[in-house]
């Protein structure tokens, strides 16, 4: 395979340098996402993007690329042979490789200067065939009369002094090849250009050129040398410049008879010129010469010509842009219920927790504005980052509409508020409030984030003691959770998280009190003691209270628990779970029980 335009391959040194830069910016956006958003956010912020996905489409995006550069190089394999039929001259170049065409009195030499003009002379031609033949004591045809001029170019380029083995200067034997080589084509578009310093030492140039210019050849002479001559020089086998001597020992000087050369051109018609400056003589050459002769139609059998195979990487780099363009990055989900705040994640950053809630709440808001309460006043505050004044607004509402069947869900938005602006006692009081909802998600969402209130505020006691009963609660708040939504994951994981934090704390008092004496550390660990496990008895009586409040039935629920603490005082390890039934029955405004 070829390329017609290879200059175009180097533009695929882009494609490493792509890929590194998406890799770079790929490593770049995440380690940013992670210095703002922490790692328990990062699934639901970006939960949509599919980073394979995203790969392959840069991938094709790349092979598109690649191809459509691999298009423009003009990839070729194959080819086509064909008659092609042109008008044009034949035209051989007969070029003097004699010892003598190495005197340098032009420079370089007289064989090199000669190798450039013969470029500028093809450089002129336009369809006519061209063919090349080396003579010095006899000639050869080094190149057949043909119309590629690269093939012709580079066999200009390897002649030397060594090209024709036989010493001497023969100019006849050219001109007697040159006849026999343009064989049966038609009269009066011959044309033979010879390359000589003129000095002929064999042969009878002027009468064979006569009998040439009878088979239709015309010649122009190109005279190369000045006719003050000079030394011949040659380079030995070890290296070392000598000069041509002849027979006697003395030094040959070689000079230009641009006499016999005049005598040659005058014989077929055609004209003699001296090579001084290559362009210019070659166009004369070609202008006064060459373009007057008569043109005449050529048959060149079997021309072969290259294939054209651009369109197969040009189709294959369409085809890879449009997929790229038809593959999402982002995948399709169902927006969720709410996005709950991870307490776990409140251990890495202080601050980092109420961020996290209020993004739940932000979420559980987006689900209220797709509701009839989308327009409630205090959504559009909350939006802006104006808390404070929302949480304000959520409060007159409640006010103003006190039976509204958006109640709890207004409760729940007024805690969000309250949370997003630390102030945990509101959101705790608001959260109870919007568990007197029927409806069994919200009651889902409101233990949820009960659980991450109380922890939140739980982080901010000095006391231990009072961070222990917060976290403990929070506990049970997720335990609640998981009964009405056992496939939470989050709540799963905020319990065992929270958990662990107790564990920790328990720990680190029972390490506080090993400083202290023995009256002491008893006491201290009297206080760091949890309740008796309660009996079985006393869980019967949760698991029913527990029917109970799901049914809304909190008096009942907090009647059973009341009636087994006086019979079982195991019961009292439910004392928090009795404190909030008290809590949410002096708050309630009517009991369906």
């Amino acid at each position: 395979m070829t390329f017609g335009a290879p200059v175009w391959l180097w533009g695929l040194l882009l494609i490493p340098l792509l890929i590194a830069l998406f890799m770079r910016a790929e490593h770049r956006g995440l380690k940013r996402l992670q210095q703002f958003v922490s790692a328990r956010l990062l699934p639901q912020l970006a939960g949509t993007v599919n980073r394979r996905r995203r790969i392959i489409r840069f991938g094709l995006l790349l092979l598109g690329l690649a191809l459509a550069i691999g298009s423009l190089a003009q990839p070729r394999w194959g080819y086509t042979f064909e008659d092609v039929k042109r008008k044009g001259l034949d035209l051989l170049v007969a070029v003097d490789t004699s010892r003598s065409m190495l005197s340098n009195d032009v420079q370089p030499n007289r064989l090199d200067r000669v190798k450039l003009a013969i470029q500028d002379l093809i450089d002129e031609l336009q369809g006519d065939r061209v063919g090349l033949i080396a003579f010095a004591g006899r000639a050869f045809l080094q190149a057949p009369l043909t119309i590629d001029y690269d093939a012709v170019i580079e066999a200009v380029n390897d002649l030397d002094t060594k090209t024709i083995p036989e010493g001497g200067t023969n100019i006849s034997s050219a001109i007697t090849l040159a006849t026999q080589s343009f064989g049966k084509s038609a009269m009066g578009n011959r044309a033979l250009i010879i390359f000589t310093d003129g000095e002929e030492l064999s042969g009878d140039a002027v009468k064979t050129a006569k009998a040439a210019a009878d088979a239709g050849v015309r010649i122009f002479t190109i005279g190369v040398g000045t006719p003050q001559g000079s030394l011949i020089p040659v380079t030995g086998d070890n290296g070392e410049t000598s000069f041509v001597k002849d027979s006697s020992g003395q030094v040959v000087k070689s000079k230009l008879d641009d006499k016999r050369l005049r005598e040659v051109a005058e014989a077929t018609g055609g004209f003699y010129l001296h090579l001084e400056n290559g362009p210019r003589t070659m166009q004369q050459v070609q202008s006064e010469g060459l373009t007057k002769m008569q043109a005449a139609e050529m048959d060149v059998r079997l021309s072969r010509r290259p294939i054209e195979r651009y369109e197969w990487p040009l189709g294959g780099a369409l085809i890879a842009l449009a997929l790229s363009i038809l593959i999402p990055e982002r995948k399709r989900v169902r927006e969720r219920a709410y996005v709950p705040a991870p307490a776990r994640n409140a251990a890495h950053n202080l601050a980092g927790g109420a961020a996290k809630a209020a993004g739940a709440a932000v979420a559980i808001l987006m689900l209220l504005c797709s509701s009839a309460f989308a327009t409630a006043p205090g959504i559009n505050a909350y939006q802006q980052g104006k808390f404070e004044n929302a949480y304000k607004e959520f409060q007159e509402t409640l006010k103003s509409h006190p039976q509204s069947r958006a109640e709890e869900k207004l409760q729940f938005d007024s805690a969000a508020a309250a949370y997003k602006l630390k102030d945990y006692n509101k959101a705790l009081e608001s959260f109870s409030q919007a568990l007197l909802t029927p409806d069994t998600g919200l009651q889902t969402k409101g233990h949820y984030n009960l659980g991450n209130t109380l922890y939140q505020r739980g982080e901010m006691q000095k006391a231990d003691d009072k961070k222990l009963s917060d976290w403990t609660n929070a506990l049970d708040h997720y335990e609640q959770t998981l009964r009405l939504d056992p496939q939470n994951k989050e709540a799963k994981e905020n319990y065992e998280y929270v958990k662990k934090k107790i564990d920790e704390l328990n720990n680190k008092k029972r390490q506080q009190g090993q400083n202290q004496n023995k009256d002491q550390q008893q006491q201290g660990n009297q206080a760091q003691q949890k309740p008796v496990e309660p009996s079985e008895a006393a869980k019967k009586a949760k698991a029913e209270a527990d029917k109970a409040v799901i049914h809304r039935k909190y008096r009942t629920a907090l009647k059973i628990m009341s009636d087994q603490l006086r019979v079982d005082p195991t019961t009292a390890y439910y004392s928090d779970y009795i404190h909030r039934l008290e809590d949410i029955n002096g708050i309630k405004r009517t009991d369906n029980s």
